[in-house]
């Protein structure tokens, strides 16, 4: 869920004009000389990719995404940073057996597996969407791992529900896009899936081919998620107050109204968190926005290592200029 619709939409408008593209452009192997490298786990094979050295980044994908999405962030990260982007278990290239009772709590579960095989220790964590909701239970579960925690817009809906109005942005969503999601899907209608999805995301039903054989390998994570009985955990008010790393929420300011929502929940919830907003972005802030939401999490993880960051700052505002 959560996907980069709108992204690939201006993919094919770009590709037109010469320009290059994001994701579709991406080769199935990583540029240059660094290999994609798989790790078993339990009970699932996870694709990854690591560069630099340092304090390690780990980066947690969105919906209908994987690995490649963090492509633009590798290089600046891996000059001070282990960087490290996987696939989540239903996500390109991985295939892993389906389970039941998939969720994000199962995505965070794998993480942790991740980190402890790899030896990672502890990590600054990076979540987007889909894969923000993962980090952020993993990171509430295991915060003696966890050095700094940065979101971009996890649906976080249970929490949305308590808001004033919030139910309805909620039964909105599920209404227009969740549901049909599921109905379609269980059909085997995929091209149909992808247009349901690309109408509530970007307010068109037509989606490019190369944007949709992009999206297309990832199908099989919403083909799972869509049954699952409880998609959208949350954590406990208790682990959250128990909670004290640096938080950083990123933010487009062109994102939906049900995120906005999101965004507003995970603020009451970490009051002494650090927000920034990136300016005209949506949802798909990390590849319309790659400088400037790369500059923004850069700055928040050195101040998080010299000592600059400090509780209570909270204003939001475009990302900074790097140094």
């Amino acid at each position: 869920m959560f996907i980069r619709l709108f992204r690939f939409s201006l993919i094919c408008s770009t590709a037109a004009l010469g320009g290059t593209s994001a994701l579709s452009a991406v080769p199935s192997k990583p540029a240059g000389s660094t290999p994609l490298q798989a790790v078993r786990l339990r009970d699932v094979t996870l694709h990854y990719v690591a560069v630099g050295r340092g304090e390690p980044v780990v980066m947690v994908h969105g919906g209908l995404e994987d690995y490649r999405a963090w492509s633009a962030q590798l290089a600046p990260l891996a000059s001070h940073y282990r960087a490290v982007a996987y696939s989540r278990r239903y996500n390109f290239p991985n295939r892993n057996e389906t389970q039941p009772s998939y969720s994000a709590q199962v995505d965070a579960d794998d993480l942790a597996m991740l980190i402890g095989k790899l030896h990672l220790g502890r990590v600054h964590l990076v979540g987007h969407s889909y894969g923000g909701l993962a980090a952020l239970l993993f990171a509430t579960e295991h915060p003696e791992l966890v050095r700094s925690l940065t979101l971009s817009e996890p649906p976080v809906f249970p929490w949305v529900e308590q808001q004033p109005g919030g139910a309805a942005q909620v039964r909105d969503f599920f209404r227009r896009c969740w549901l049909p999601l599921q109905g379609a899907l269980a059909r085997h209608e995929r091209k149909e899936a992808l247009a349901i999805a690309t109408k509530y995301f970007t307010g068109n039903f037509v989606l490019p081919p190369a944007a949709r054989d992009a999206l297309a390998p990832n199908l099989r994570e919403w083909e799972v998620l869509t049954i699952s009985e409880t998609p959208f955990p949350v954590p406990s008010t208790k682990l959250i107050e128990e909670f004290h790393a640096p938080v950083l929420l990123l933010t487009g300011d062109h994102t939906l109204p049900v995120l906005q929502r999101c965004v507003a929940a995970l603020t009451a919830r970490f009051p002494e968190s650090e927000r920034v907003l990136i300016r005209n972005a949506t949802h798909d802030m990390w590849s319309e926005r790659p400088q400037e939401c790369g500059v923004a999490l850069r700055q928040f993880l050195r101040e998080t290592e010299d000592g600059a960051w400090s509780k209570g700052r909270g204003a939001e505002g475009t990302a900074l200029p790097d140094h």
